[in-house]
């Protein structure tokens, strides 16, 4: 079975350290745009190439979606609807499973980490994409299989899946971890 793992989080999030180190630890495939963007510019702050690092991204999801590979993909989607549209192209390309990984943490808490980081993101860019998150936060509706929550210690705060009854219908089950 073809997993799709999506990472979702503003900048500072720890999102990238949390995924790379996942997709490690389990020997899964791990695409990132701020990569791809680094491998085309030279820099992965540079989004004068945008178009051409998203194909890119999209061309090796396909590779390895395609070869059956778990592959952990790893950008902001902040925009509802652009997370919508990858998982359905994730899936058009034979994705059988998509989850999501939503780093939810507080604006003051990325910014704090965002100026420890090497590439430190503008202010505006952050609160740009923390509003966008807050405004349209990932939901299962947008097309997952099951989404994961997790704060800013990376502890699971909420899981929603689709289960199915004993009529073979599904039904969307929303956990909160403390009532776990």
């Amino acid at each position: 079975m073809t997993k799709l793992i999506m990472g979702i989080g503003i900048p500072g999030s720890g999102k990238t350290m949390l995924l790379r180190e996942f997709a490690t630890k389990h020997n899964y495939a791990y695409i990132c745009p701020d990569d791809i963007r680094t491998e085309i510019t030279g820099n992965p702050a540079d989004q004068t190439k945008n178009e051409l690092v998203w194909q890119t991204a999209r061309e090796r999801l396909t590779e390895q979606v395609v070869s059956g590979e778990t592959v952990v993909f790893d950008a902001t989607f902040a925009n509802a609807e652009q997370r919508k549209n990858f998982i359905n192209f994730a899936r058009e390309k034979g994705a059988d499973k998509v989850a999501g990984v939503f780093i939810d943490v507080p604006l003051e808490t990325a910014q704090e980490r965002n100026q420890n980081r090497d590439r430190v993101v503008p202010s505006q860019v952050l609160e740009r994409m923390d509003s966008s998150l807050r405004n349209y936060p990932p939901e299962i509706a947008d097309g997952f299989d099951s989404l994961f929550t997790l704060n800013a210690e990376h502890e699971l705060v909420s899981a929603e899946l689709y289960k199915e009854n004993e009529s073979g219908e599904s039904r969307v089950v929303r956990k909160e971890w403390e009532k776990w």
